[in-house]
């Protein structure tokens, strides 16, 4: 049996290519079916080839996750990495073609070379709590659509089944936020981390229920910056001899966490006297504002990841 065998796993809705790199480079490749018997046999057939895999994905959120999660209760090594990593590392070895039998074999060479960070599942209340923002937020959008709707709708009898159908959808959101709520408030873990997140001054409930949601284990990180780099909020510049262009946001991570923090750090900006001196200090440098909201939404990572560690409140000496 091979050791240390490298699996590049491309996760669709229906099915996942497989791909095994052996020490001699030589690869083995199979598809199986996007369901839990597929899971199995998958697991089955692995085990003929390798006695240690290391699985790598792509996060393709729900589809990849779900066997993510799958394969390390199973006691297996598995990483799940950011698809930018995956199409710039294509990009590097110059790959001309794009098809899932392709991108599971580069996805297993990028895992061989780059040593991944281990995944490790979320826990099942954290994925309730996800689960619940996920449907409060397609419902606050839907109210949304209807609401702009009404405005141009003419009929009187019209306008009235929207505003049935707006109440009745309003009212289903407020209960909605109150499950979130009580929810939450009964875990005492969770209910801390709001509680540390809720003490910057900018971070209100709202936003700290949804990073709560979506943001992984904190242990998974070594320092702030790397946090930082897997929401994308680390800076990027570009400059190139006597070139200096603009530094910007990388937007390179997690977008998904970089929506939540963007409002906080925006409230943060005007209102937290801790980060004033800071702002002021970029102000006098001649930052555009939007690169000033993007410095402090940087800032506030690196704040928020020094109080998950420690464990405590908000200090004006963490800026």
């Amino acid at each position: 049996m091979n050791r240390n065998n490298f699996i590049g796993i491309d996760v669709s809705k229906n099915k996942f290519d497989v791909c095994i790199v052996k020490n001699d480079a030589s690869t083995i490749q199979k598809i199986f079916n996007n369901t839990l018997s597929g899971f199995k046999e998958f697991v089955d057939w692995l085990k003929k080839y390798s006695d240690k895999p290391w699985e790598c994905m792509e996060a393709t959120g729900h589809y990849s996750e779900i066997l993510a999660d799958f394969l390390v209760e199973k006691g297996l090594t598995v990483s799940v990495v950011n698809p930018v990593q995956i199409k710039y590392f294509a990009k590097v070895k110059l790959s001309r073609n794009k098809n899932d039998k392709v991108d599971s074999a580069i996805i297993a060479e990028y895992c061989r070379l780059m040593s991944s960070r281990l995944f490790k599942p979320r826990s099942s209340e954290q994925k309730y709590i996800r689960e619940l923002i996920q449907l409060e937020d397609t419902l606050r959008a839907q109210s949304t659509q209807l609401k702009q709707q009404l405005e141009c709708t003419q009929s009187s009898a019209i306008k009235k089944e929207f505003k049935t159908t707006i109440k009745l959808l309003d009212k289903r959101l407020d209960k909605l936020s109150e499950k979130i709520k009580l929810s939450i408030n009964k875990d005492k873990e969770m209910s801390h981390v709001v509680e540390l997140l809720t003490s910057i001054k900018g971070f209100g409930e709202l936003s700290a229920y949804r990073l709560l949601a979506y943001l992984p284990d904190i242990n998974l990180f070594n320092n702030a910056k790397q946090l930082a780099a897997f929401i994308g909020v680390s800076p990027k510049q570009k400059e190139s001899g006597k070139y200096k262009g603009k530094t910007q946001l990388s937007k390179l991570g997690n977008s998904k966490l970089r929506n939540i923090i963007y409002m906080p750090a925006l409230s943060a900006k005007s209102h937290n006297k801790a980060l004033q001196p800071f702002v002021k200090r970029l102000q006098a440098n001649g930052l555009a504002p939007k690169a000033i909201v993007g410095a402090v939404m940087r800032k506030l990572v690196h704040i928020i990841f020094g109080m998950l560690k420690t464990k405590s409140s908000f200090n004006p000496s963490m800026v």
